[in-house]
């Protein structure tokens, strides 16, 4: 637990740590499990609708293919990184650490607590700041870069999945924020 603690915090060791020890199971556990927090107001136990949930899940798994694939290319095209890919797949899923802490604090604050509106600065902290330089940390691991080149790196495919799935996520929860 430490080490994860470690790694939110942005520790560099922790995150070389993550790209030895870390697994895609664990990774893809992590990415679907943080959209599946998500889902669960939207849709609540209730009247839990499958479709809309799977939509969900497979946006945000295609999201993390984004930014890996896309992450992965720009360091070996733009800055000849020759990092494997399969550390850019499970290394940006822990990155989505970040979403699942704020989906979890949604659930609590907002939905379990009533305190609608309350949610909105902490998710604008996560969108802009925490999750990107999580993958920052999770690019300059895996890479070897010195963090303003992963920054270039993350840069366009964290952009791009912002607009994409961030929107969809925003979406769905604007009812809370």
């Amino acid at each position: 637990m430490t080490a994860v603690t470690r790694a939110l915090q942005l520790h560099q060791d922790r995150w070389r740590w993550l790209e030895d020890q870390a697994s895609l199971l664990g990774a893809t556990a992590l990415v679907l499990g943080s959209y599946l927090v998500f889902s669960f107001d939207r849709f609540g136990w209730p009247d839990f609708a499958l479709r809309p949930t799977a939509r969900l899940l497979l946006t945000g798994f295609y999201g993390w293919m984004w930014l890996a694939f896309g992450g992965w290319a720009i360091a070996r095209l733009a800055f000849s990184a020759s990092a494997p890919l399969r550390d850019f797949v499970r290394l940006t899923g822990h990155a989505h650490l970040a979403l699942l802490v704020i989906g979890v604090f949604i659930q609590v604050v907002a939905v379990m607590l009533a305190a609608d509106g309350v949610a909105v600065w902490p998710a604008v902290f996560v969108a802009t700041f925490w999750m990107p330089a999580l993958l920052v940390a999770a690019v300059a691991a895996a890479t070897g870069l010195p963090r303003r080149r992963a920054a270039l790196v993350v840069a366009v495919p964290y952009l791009v999945w912002a607009g994409v799935v961030g929107r969809l996520v925003w979406r769905l929860l604007e009812h809370l924020l």
